[in-house]
């Protein structure tokens, strides 16, 4: 444990001390969401969430969690740049599943069944990203326009 002469720091040591480092980062992002230090809200606050159940910090530490695991990855990726290891290229494959996880959560986790009173059609399905060209609404509007842009010919 005293040495002497110093020693160079090995691979293993350096990746450690850099991961807990991450870690420390996304711990203290965590401490500052959750005791309220930090304003957050839900990302939807539509008129048809009445219920209040939602958590209002699940969306902001799920992208806290997800930012953390793509910075991992990214690192653990330029580690097996220099010389493949296996605990390094298992860690890059399993921080980048949790990376693509958190993305996929964030992007349709926030959704809510929203279905017609009317029709009974789910109104999620010309949401962002994806749009619905096949919908009833869509296809009135482009007759509305086929008609318009007739008339004035």
């Amino acid at each position: 444990m005293l040495a002497s002469e110093p020693r160079l720091i090995t691979e293993v040591e350096t990746y450690m001390l850099r991961a807990l480092g991450f870690a420390l980062i996304a711990l203290s992002a965590f401490t500052l969401l959750l005791s309220g230090l930090l304003p957050v809200s839900p990302p939807s606050t539509s008129a048809d969430n009445s219920t209040g159940s939602d958590n209002p910090y699940a969306y902001p530490t799920a992208i806290t969690a997800t930012v953390y695991h793509g910075l991992s990855a990214f690192y653990l990726y330029t580690q097996i740049t220099y010389g493949f290891s296996f605990g390094f290229g298992s860690g890059m494959v399993l921080s980048s599943a949790l990376f693509c996880f958190g993305v996929f959560t964030c992007l349709f986790g926030n959704e809510r069944s929203r279905v017609s009173k009317t029709t009974g059609a789910d109104k999620r399905t010309s949401n962002f990203p994806f749009t619905n060209a096949e919908s009833a609404r869509e296809k009135k509007k482009e007759s509305k326009r086929k008609s318009v842009s007739s008339r004035f010919r």
